[in-house]
């Protein structure tokens, strides 16, 4: 894995590179999916750097993308290795031109992800990890390792755009919050003590985890669903996650400040 990091962050830059050439465009190729999510010309753009480049660099590990048909499980459940990619998390904030996207690379083994990168192309900052080896944040010319913040007042990194109710009732603590646009970079300031909390209340996939869960876990959190059960990867005809809950420091009471939920509580 240590071999595939650095080709990895390199991947995530020249993605990211690709989505900032189409950023701010008059033209940026809006739509919306058959699953009624929004697809921009930066999301192809950037899956298609990522393919290519995954593809030269391990021939052999099968890939699976958000931007591409996903294969059956009776195919993909033998996969012990594979790829899991979200080319551009948050392109609803990239339409909005609010800054707060990424690119998610995850690598998954035996249904568990061992290395994450996400790339913010707008701040140009990398956060990475490997499983058993640490968590850390790239940026201006430097390199740190990350940690989750020790207990003080408890934080949350909230939506710009979802209502703020959708999540406190199920939050028994008081809390200040952090507003901050994609999955993937709310796990990230969890993972470096800048928010303690997220509860996503809502339809995601599997790619919008994989990467997160390796640097949270790496940097001392846990994500599990709503519930406080494990997030499982590929084993499920379905590759939709449940509500879930990105959590830092292991010292937080988490199920006394959390109240166990199902998505028909929306």
């Amino acid at each position: 894995m240590h071999t595939l990091l650095e080709p990895c962050i390199k991947l995530a830059e020249q993605a990211g590179a690709a989505i900032m050439a189409i950023y701010k465009n008059d033209d940026i190729g809006a739509r919306e999916k058959s699953d009624h999510t929004p697809v921009t010309l930066a999301d192809i753009a950037a899956n298609d750097v990522l393919m290519a480049g995954l593809k030269h660099l391990t021939p052999d590990i099968p890939i699976m993308s958000e931007e591409t048909p996903i294969p059956a499980l009776s195919e993909r459940q033998h996969w012990q290795r594979y790829w899991l990619l979200d080319p551009l998390d948050g392109t609803g904030e990239f339409i909005l031109e609010s800054g707060d996207f990424a690119v998610n690379i995850a690598l998954i083994e035996n249904n568990e992800p061992v290395l994450g990168v996400i790339y913010w192309p707008v701040k140009n900052t990398t956060y990475y990890a490997l499983k058993d080896a640490g968590a850390f944040k790239r940026a201006d010319g430097s390199e740190q390792q990350i940690y989750v913040s020790q207990p003080s007042n408890l934080t949350l990194a909230v939506s710009r755009r979802q209502n703020l109710a959708v999540v406190s009732q199920f939050v028994e603590n008081q809390f200040d919050t952090v507003p901050m646009g994609s999955c993937s970079l709310k796990a990230c300031i969890i993972a470096e003590g800048k928010a303690d909390c997220f509860l996503r209340v809502g339809p995601t996939g599997e790619w919008d985890t994989g990467a997160s869960q390796v640097i949270v876990e790496e940097a001392g959190g846990c994500i599990t669903d709503a519930e406080f059960n494990p997030l499982t990867y590929n084993q499920r005809d379905s590759i939709e996650n449940p509500d879930f809950i990105v959590m830092g420091h292991a010292d937080w009471p988490w199920r006394t400040i959390i109240t166990p939920h199902t998505r028909t509580k929306e």
